[in-house]
């Protein structure tokens, strides 16, 4: 290869292990042509059509990936390197070895076109043939996933064969197109389609949800690493019916997770953590967002509004005691002077049933003058309230016992 050195290229052994008709990403050239990828002692080696050749040490690899075919087109091995590589003229961190799994009408043999069959029978033998076809394949590639495990360990790089978790993968735009993303044991990863998604989860510091409202049907992911010279990554577009899922997958590998309405700028926010780190921190880091705000001063109103809050609960206490002795005191004293009341009302009714009887024989003396004289009750009634003076007569008639005016004056 261009980049290493012919010792550090893999060493030949006897019992070398090896996978024909591969195909690899990113490919040397378009050819179809019998290909072998080998296991040797310190690598792997990629044998192509026209003598192409790549090589991979354990050393340099980082991840180790195999995703079967059940839910996808292609049953594939994939490889993340700690340092990229030389391939043609580019340079690649990802490679890929994969094998389509839908690929039925072509003869293992002679590589021709099969004939279309047509009916009910043909069509569920068809289907069952694709099955045990996938699950070969399945089989194939996870044995010899597991093989370069084993030779990487041998050869002192521990290196383990990742699948992802099906049922946890959600939809996303991390680039260009929307596409399925799954998370392994160690890494969030985006295998199906160039350009490949591979995340580690520890370099993750963390996880801002944006765009996260009620009537929104999709929110944002963005991914704030450890190293802050990294930009964050940011995978757009993913529905709201999977927001639940996503953050029990990130409280599951313990990654911290914060909520935002709005999207923020991040090339700015990046830009004042790394001019200015140490007050950052000392503002309170990535506290700002949460709902609460963040930092030392958070913690100081936090301890004073805990101080206010027992303060006022002491009040409280004394205010509640305060107003059970007023209320008792009341009631006490509304028991005396009803008490007292009763007492007066006993010693106050005490008229004689002569004099009762005097006064109903007056009334009714009065009652019988009144109707004698021919006016009614309600001018009996009337008689005791003073009489209004009757205005002067518009004649000049002097009002009833005033004295006329002497002639002459007005």
């Amino acid at each position: 290869m261009a980049d290493q050195d012919n010792h550090n290229n893999p060493k030949d052994t006897k019992a070398s292990t090896s996978q024909k008709r591969r195909a690899a990403l990113p490919k040397v050239q378009a050819s179809r042509g019998l290909c072998e990828l080998e296991i040797h002692e310190n690598g792997l080696r990629y044998l192509g059509g026209n003598s192409q050749k790549i090589d991979i040490l354990f050393s340099n690899m980082k991840h180790l990936f195999f995703q079967p075919c059940d839910h996808e087109l292609i049953v594939l091995i994939h490889i993340h390197l700690k340092s990229p590589i030389m391939i043609g003229k580019k340079k690649a961190k990802d490679i890929q070895f994969y094998r389509e799994a839908s690929d039925m009408q072509f003869d293992e043999t002679g590589n021709r076109k099969r004939k279309f069959r047509y009916g009910d029978e043909d069509e569920l033998e068809l289907e069952q043939q694709e099955r045990k076809r996938r699950q070969a394949l399945n089989r194939e590639f996870k044995n010899f996933a597991e093989k370069i495990g084993e030779s990487s360990t041998k050869a002192g790089d521990e290196l383990e064969a990742e699948i992802p978790f099906s049922d946890l993968g959600f939809e996303g735009v991390p680039s260009r197109a929307a596409v399925k993303l799954y998370p392994t044991f160690n890494c969030l990863v985006q295998l199906s389609d160039p350009p490949f998604l591979v995340v580690t989860l520890q370099d993750i510091e963390i996880v801002v949800l944006e765009r996260v409202q009620f009537g929104l049907k999709q929110f944002d992911m963005v991914l704030v690493f450890n190293d802050y010279q990294r930009q964050p990554l940011q995978i757009n577009s993913i529905p709201v019916s999977q927001l639940d899922a996503v953050k029990e997958w990130l409280d599951s590998v313990e990654i911290p997770l914060a909520e935002s309405g709005v999207n923020l700028n991040w090339s700015q926010i990046m830009k004042t953590v790394n001019e200015h780190p140490l007050d950052f921190f000392q503002d309170g880091g990535w506290s700002f967002l949460t709902p609460s705000g963040g930092g030392a001063a958070d913690e100081k109103s936090m301890s004073e509004d805990s101080e206010t809050e027992s303060e006022f609960e002491a009040e409280g206490e004394d205010f509640e005691e305060s107003s059970s002795s007023d209320a008792e005191s009341a009631f006490d004293g509304s028991d005396a002077s009803e008490d007292s009341g009763s007492d007066f009302g006993d010693g106050s009714d005490g008229e004689d049933w002569d004099e009762l009887e005097r006064k109903a024989a007056k009334s009714d003396k009065k009652r019988l003058e009144a109707s004698a004289n021919g006016k009614s009750k309600d001018d009996d009634s009337d008689s005791d309230r003073p009489k209004k003076k009757a205005p002067p007569k518009k004649n000049g008639a002097p009002a009833k016992g005033k004295a006329p005016p002497p002639k002459g004056k007005r």
